[in-house]
């Protein structure tokens, strides 16, 4: 069960608190000295930063490079794949997500300064102001590509059928992009979702239930995301499900491996 927002931003986040904050569900870091925390034990595990730039949903990587306590702002490194860093200018909005000990980690920021090495590009961005920091869940989702969508078909108790897209998926549950809901429907946290189909392609499928978690809209775009763990699922289900997150994992991989690769 969520902690009030208020109780929780009035305390300062101490690295035995950032250790243990399996009994929440979210809450919002508005103070300097929880923010710079966090971003520094982020920065020090060298976590991979998942970056949109504007009201996209194309992802690209990056990692924190350094973080100025005294001039408040971050540096972080070139975007890649290159098409990513080919976007970016001064001002520029981002919006970045990661982890810390399982936990989902998300803020924005602007563009203030681009520089350049030997190396790579970086960009300098101020502190932000807040900092979303979902609760630790045990399991590691895999984020599927914007441009390979899985469709999702969902049946409420209704019996009135929503149609979906795949956006990240674990062993434990997923995410939605919700894309048809009719206008007298609504899907809330709490929900009970009793059919979920999962259409990876024309012979592989997952069928479950699920129990919505929490649902929200992107400001500029109007576009709902919902977040659902398995309620009930069979084990042939469950069997294909590890096959479709075996598959997603080694595209990954693939992936890492093709953007890694340095030119002498």
């Amino acid at each position: 069960m969520a902690l009030s927002n208020t109780v929780v931003t009035e305390k300062l986040i101490s690295e035995n608190r950032l250790a243990d904050q399996s009994s929440l569900e979210s809450i919002k870091l508005k103070t300097n000295d929880d923010i710079h925390h966090l971003l520094r034990k982020i920065n020090a595990k060298h976590s991979l930063l998942s970056v949109t730039i504007g009201s996209s949903e194309q992802f690209y990587g990056s990692t924190i490079i350094e973080i100025n306590n005294d001039e408040n702002y971050l540096v972080i490194d070139e975007l890649y794949p290159d098409e990513g860093h080919k976007k970016i200018e001064v001002g520029t909005k981002l919006s970045f997500n990661t982890q810390y000990s399982g936990a989902f980690v998300n803020f924005t920021g602007t563009i203030e300064a681009i520089g350049e090495n030997d190396k790579a590009a970086y960009y300098k961005i101020n502190i932000p102001k807040e900092v979303e920091y979902h609760q630790r869940r045990t399991t590691y989702r895999i984020a599927t590509s914007v441009n390979e969508t899985i469709p999702v078909n969902l049946v409420n108790e209704d019996e009135i059928l929503i149609k979906a897209e795949l956006r990240d998926l674990s062993h434990g549950g997923l995410c939605l992009r919700l894309n048809s809901i009719p206008p007298h429907i609504s899907i809330k946290s709490g929900d009970y979702i009793p059919t979920c189909l999962i259409q990876f392609d024309e012979n592989r499928k997952i069928l479950s239930s699920l129990n919505i978690c929490y649902v929200e809209q992107h400001v500029e775009t109007g576009i709902l995301r919902a977040g659902a763990e398995f309620a009930q699922m069979s084990k042939t289900d469950q069997r294909e499900l590890e096959h479709l997150i075996a598959t997603l994992e080694r595209a990954i991989i693939q992936k890492i491996k093709r953007t890694d690769i340095i030119a002498p």
